[in-house]
């Protein structure tokens, strides 16, 4: 199965920022407390956004190809449809 683009991305983004998260822990186990408050902020808000943004992105795509939208012309909609 062919896997798009967008989710190698968001795949990408997901894992580096729980690395990041894992890594905040370590700094913290080393006594870098306020280090590892800051990383462990912007990966959690890494991980949030990430998944926020790919949902609408879908919802949206979803939305575009399976409604019968005012602008789309009798030639657009696919067979059986009325």
């Amino acid at each position: 199965m062919r896997t798009e683009m967008t989710k190698k991305i968001v795949w990408a983004c997901l894992i580096q920022g729980f690395a990041w998260v894992w890594c905040s822990y370590i700094l913290a186990f080393l006594d870098k407390v306020q280090i590892a408050e800051s990383l462990s902020q912007v990966a959690v808000t890494e991980i949030i956004g990430v998944v926020l943004v790919y949902c609408a992105k879908s919802a949206i795509e979803n939305l575009s190809k399976n409604n019968n939208w005012p602008d789309k012309g009798k030639g657009d909609l696919e067979d059986g449809e009325h």
